[in-house]
């Protein structure tokens, strides 16, 4: 309806007959299938008085056929039920504006065939094909790639790695000065700011404990990745590349690698 109340009759028909076609029983979804071909048949008809063609007719004809038809196979026992006539009296419709036409109306065009051009016999005779010999086996980009890869994976480990000693550094001071406080607690009352100290100390602690953690993972995994695929494109790029050298007259095999 949208498309509808814009002026653009064609996209709304498609949407009404996607609809259409989303509830496909005549049986169950008499009512809906009916609403839907009427809104088909005015928007259609509309069209036709913008355009003055036939295609929106046409269009009408064939949606009106397999409607009725539906109509009639979903009540056989019921020909003359007032839907199927509704059905078939706007199909008639349809068809007799459609005569204004001609008989050919609905038919589709006919397909474009290009003439192919005739030979010129005073032509030359095409060149013969020349023999080109094959280039030579390039480099597999895959062993650099890897390589790259492990190039920028193994230094963002031993950072990760690297960022553990300042975090320990922080944990053990946080962990020297929480045990400095219970050995002096040991010796006075604990006040309430010694509580908040020594429940700050302790979170810290677990804090950075967690960030080591993190952080030891992290790097040795992107340590080991790293090392692992330098090593697989140092492997892959120095194995050697075996090719075919086919030229006129000559036939060969050409060697490529790191040795």
């Amino acid at each position: 309806m949208h498309f509808y109340d814009a002026g653009q009759l064609a996209p709304a028909v498609d949407e009404f007959y996607a609809a259409y076609q989303s509830m496909p029983s005549a049986l169950r979804d008499l009512a809906g299938r009916e609403q839907l071909a009427g809104s088909m048949r005015s928007t259609l008809l509309d069209l036709h008085e913008q355009t003055g063609e036939a295609a929106p007719l046409c269009r009408l004809q064939s949606i009106l056929q397999e409607h009725a038809d539906a109509l009639t196979a979903a009540f056989p026992n019921d020909p003359d039920k007032l839907e199927t006539r509704s059905a078939r009296a706007r199909h008639e419709e349809a068809t007799q504006q459609l005569a204004a036409f001609g008989p050919d109306a609905c038919k589709p065009p006919p397909p474009i065939t290009a003439a192919l051009p005739a030979a010129d016999p005073s032509a030359p005779a095409p060149a013969p094909a020349v023999s080109v010999s094959p280039p030579p086996p390039t480099e597999n980009p895959r062993p650099r790639r890897l390589q790259i890869a492990g190039g920028v994976l193994l230094p963002l480990g031993l950072v990760a790695l690297g960022v553990i000693g300042a975090v320990s550094g922080d944990y053990r001071r946080d962990q020297n000065s929480a045990d400095a406080l219970h050995a002096e607690l040991a010796l006075r009352p604990c006040t309430d700011e010694d509580r908040s100290r020594m429940r700050d100390l302790l979170s810290a602690t677990r804090r950075e404990e967690g960030v080591m953690i993190a952080l030891g993972v992290t790097g040795g995994a992107l340590v080991t990745a790293g090392t692992a695929l330098l090593i697989r494109g140092g492997l892959q790029r120095r194995r050697a590349r075996l090719g075919l050298d086919l030229r006129q007259d000559r036939l060969g095999l050409v060697l490529a690698g790191e040795f």
